[in-house]
């Protein structure tokens, strides 16, 4: 199972590294670090990088899409390289979710037109302008 986590500058550790401990756990998992670039991503606060395996292009059709919140999700929301490569793997992928502010990333390249989605409490009025009907539960 080819599991996908994007990573960009500022994104938060937790948001990432959490997903992650479950799911490269799942039998058969292959977990793949992607970038624009492979190589370290820092997280949010400066103080911890993750090495990015390979470029989004890279991995075009994983089963699994997780896309992690942090501050660096404001900079990407029209970020078409990161947005396009959301949206095509989205197609293919058999689960496509994120925790936090990642689903900023997944309304800002149009997959969540008409879903329920929840974010940090703070960015839910960023989910409408998306399509997506905020929850402030976990959806």
């Amino acid at each position: 199972m080819r599991i996908a986590i994007p990573l960009y500058d500022r994104f938060t550790a937790l948001d990432a590294v959490g997903p992650y401990e479950v799911l490269s756990r799942l039998p058969g998992a292959e977990v793949t670090w992607l970038a624009a670039t492979p190589g370290p991503v820092t997280t949010d606060n400066g103080m911890l990088a993750i090495r990015a395996d390979a470029a989004y292009e890279e991995l075009p059709d994983p089963e699994i899409v997780l896309v992690p919140g942090g501050l660096g999700t404001r900079a990407l929301l029209e970020d078409e390289r990161i947005l396009s490569w959301i949206r095509g793997a989205h197609e293919t992928s058999e689960w496509t979710t994120s925790v936090c502010t990642g689903s900023l990333l997944l309304g800002a390249a149009g997959v969540l037109e008409g879903l329920e989605a929840t974010c940090h409490w703070l960015e839910l009025p960023s989910l409408e302008r998306f399509g997506a009907h905020p929850m402030r539960r976990r959806v």
